[in-house]
């Protein structure tokens, strides 16, 4: 590990019975996918996750090895994006990643962050895992991302080892 990497907690929650997506919130579409690593770039920079991306071009990668399966199958039923004006500000991907569901991305354009867009689209892809069968999603959070795990908790997060 070089000293320019983030450290992360790995972090899970239980699926319970989550509440439907609330308007604005849908599933990704192909047609979302430019606009999606525009959105990660934008909502990175500045936080301790924005060597994760670095640029970009680097986070045209990190969506493309996403829905490529870099880090397990990805689950188009269970990504989501929020909407402002038909155009989206937000996104969730998820994959399945040693058979349990991974939040592998999520990220709020800085111009809509502090509004419960991440609070909805985590919500959204819980409910729609809960509704495939799944009892639990995990995620990796920077430590020092202290937003994100503020959000986490809220959520229902906790540390596992």
């Amino acid at each position: 590990m070089t000293s320019g990497t983030p450290v992360r907690s790995r972090l899970q929650a239980a699926l319970g019975t989550p509440p439907e997506p609330p308007p604005g919130v849908r599933p990704l579409a192909e047609g979302d996918l430019p606009a999606l690593a525009a959105l990660m770039w934008d909502a990175y920079r500045g936080t301790p996750d924005e060597p994760d991306v670095g640029s970009l071009t680097g986070a045209v990668r990190e969506v493309r090895l996403t829905m490529d399966g870099e880090y397990g199958t990805f689950l188009p039923a269970a990504s989501f994006v929020a909407e402002d004006g038909g155009r989206p500000v937000a996104g969730a991907l998820v994959t399945l990643y040693r058979d349990v569901p991974l939040l592998a991305f999520l990220f709020v354009a800085p111009s809509h962050a502090g509004n419960g867009l991440g609070r909805a689209l985590v919500q959204a892809v819980m409910h729609a895992l809960a509704g495939q069968g799944h009892d639990t999603l995990t995620l990796a959070v920077t430590r020092r991302n202290r937003r994100a795990r503020r959000l986490y908790d809220r959520l229902g997060f906790v540390e596992v080892p």
